[in-house]
């Protein structure tokens, strides 16, 4: 599996690096001065970084954690780390490490804003122009941008003469870059990618139409039709630059339809996640330069938060026991998979349309049940004579996947727990023969101390059998171990009635299980309560486990 550096990523900015990443199967490391970073709850490793200021310790903590994570490539996410990761790039390029830079000189210059705002107008971009507020007027209020730096902060208004005279009492004024302040605009916000060849990724037009404390919360992804045109002659004469990366880009759009370049930033805006939903990777555009995205669906992005809790438990924890079937893997993808070995045999017997009806019926009873009649009910429903069940039945039986497909955030939970040198075990219902497939089947980096599969103890959960057997085979008090499952009456209430300490229930679309959490909480006791966490990830679990 690939990994990626996300440098200063703890944040909202490096979420939608990270969020991209994930979606291709990308391996996600946080490298962030912040501890209590937002995004190592999301990421699959956490490491905390000197901050870019201290440079020589900076640049080593980064190499080491380059080669400790064998990291195939690394985003710089915020101002603060990008001039000097623009620095580094030619030697971490030199060691393989592809790094999303752009040139300094290009970094250098869109940090100051009288010098860019000149090259703006110099390459024919559309920037309102400076106003000298000692000769001007006030037949318009003005706004004055510090002329060093990045972002909204330190921003001056002078609505009237008196406003710009008390402003510029303190000499703060000097250092701004002074321009007409608009009072009705539309605010565009526009995520694109530059590849090192200078080719551009398709523009991702977005109207912010809600904002809090900066932060764009309601978007519409929208064919920008002049601001896309804008777009794309900024990011050609970004690339001639040397631009590279991520960026993110501003216009505002007045009343009469008049259109000014307000920012440029090269690297991902807050809100560019936006940019994904809309169906367009931007990351891995860079990444892989065989694919060109589509166009952006257009449509509405809201954003809002969401909460989870993990509870502190009565102790420490000193061993975790996972189940196997949509906590680890995906159940679904493992069926599936079976599904395309069974039906290659039936080709030259079944016609192509009969088999097509019958692949999609069991593609439907495989996402919504019952599967313990999948074979009948998908032959019943496609129309095919019922004396095939034998037979399929018992290819079904012996077919046997060469790939699982592991959920990243269990994977990236076990890697932790494995460096914590936290013994773990797996405890697993369902029939045993096909529990030993999928167990096969696991990547030699992940390994489990003891394997226990309640059929062959005749004990299904919640049973306390194989809850117990798993602790002894631990070696663990049962009070000391926490359980990992998808199921708060299978492997909740089994974890707790053997004297668990606790237990995780994950939550994931799309699975083969959806409890409804109130009618649990309504039927099991306080204390069992809790002692359970519902989480929608396993990303920054191990939180849980100090107690």
């Amino acid at each position: 599996m690939n990994s990626a550096i996300l440098v200063g990523g703890g944040g909202f900015q490096g979420l939608p690096v990270l969020r991209a990443l994930h979606s291709i199967g990308w391996r996600v490391v946080i490298a962030d001065s912040v501890r209590e970073s937002l995004n190592r709850f999301e990421a699959d490793a956490f490491c905390q970084m000197p901050e870019a200021r201290h440079v020589q310790a900076f640049r080593e903590a980064l190499f080491a954690l380059v080669e400790a994570h064998s990291a195939a490539a690394v985003f710089p996410t915020t101002m603060f780390d990008l001039p000097l990761l623009a620095t580094l790039r030619p030697d971490l390029e030199s060691r393989g490490v592809r790094t999303f830079a752009s040139n300094p000189e290009l970094i250098s210059l869109l940090s100051k804003k009288t010098q860019s705002e000149q090259a703006f107008r110099d390459a024919r971009l559309p920037v309102l122009p400076s106003v000298a507020p000692g000769n001007h007027d006030f037949s318009f209020p003005l706004i004055g941008k510090p002329s060093r730096g990045w972002g909204g902060t330190g921003i001056l208004r002078a609505p009237s003469l008196a406003a710009w005279q008390e402003v510029s009492k303190g000499g703060a004024s000097i250092d701004h870059l002074w321009q007409r302040e608009l009072t009705e605009f539309f605010e565009w916000s526009v995520d694109f990618a530059i590849r090192a060849s200078g080719e551009c990724s398709p523009m991702v037009c977005r109207r912010r139409l809600r904002s809090t404390g900066g932060f764009a919360v309601v978007n519409e992804v929208a064919q920008g039709g002049q601001v896309e045109t804008l777009a794309l002659q900024t990011a050609t004469w970004l690339a001639a630059q040397g631009g590279y990366g991520l960026f993110n880009i501003q216009f505002l759009q007045e009343q009469d339809g008049r259109i000014w370049l307000s920012d440029v930033n090269p690297r991902p805006g807050t809100s560019s996640v936006c940019a994904l939903e809309s169906g367009v990777n931007l990351v891995q555009f860079l990444l892989d330069e065989s694919r060109m995205p589509q166009a952006p669906t257009p449509g509405w992005v809201v954003r809002t938060l969401s909460e989870t809790f993990l509870p502190r438990l009565n102790r420490p924890i000193k061993g975790v026991v996972f189940d196997l079937d949509e906590t680890l893997i995906c159940q679904k993808s493992w069926m599936q998979a079976k599904l395309d070995l069974i039906t290659t045999p039936l080709h030259r017997e079944i016609g192509s349309e009969s088999l097509a009806r019958f692949e999609m019926e069991v593609m439907r009873i495989i996402d919504e049940g019952p599967w313990n009649q999948l074979i009948d009910l998908a032959l019943e429903r496609s129309g095919l004579p019922a004396t095939l069940a034998g037979r399929l039945i018992a290819l079904w039986r012996k077919a046997h996947p060469e790939q699982l497909v592991i959920h990243q955030d269990a994977r990236a939970f076990l890697h932790v727990l494995q460096d914590l040198k936290i013994p773990t075990a797996l405890l697993s219902d369902n029939p045993a023969v096909s529990q030993k497939q999928k167990i096969a089947r696991l990547p030699g980096d992940l390994s489990f101390k003891a394997v226990v599969l309640t059929d062959e103890l005749s004990a299904p959960k919640p049973d306390t059998t194989g809850f117990l057997a798993a602790a002894s085979a631990l070696s663990i008090p049962p009070e000391q171990l926490l359980m990992v499952g998808d199921s708060p009456w299978r492997d909740g209430l089994g974890a707790l009635h053997a004297g668990y300490a606790g237990a995780l229930l994950i939550s994931r679309q799309g699975s083969m299980t959806n409890p409804l959490r109130s009618m649990f909480k309504a039927v099991c006791k306080d204390d069992y309560n809790r002692r359970i966490a519902w989480v929608s990830s396993l990303f920054g679990a191990e939180r849980i486990l100090n107690g």
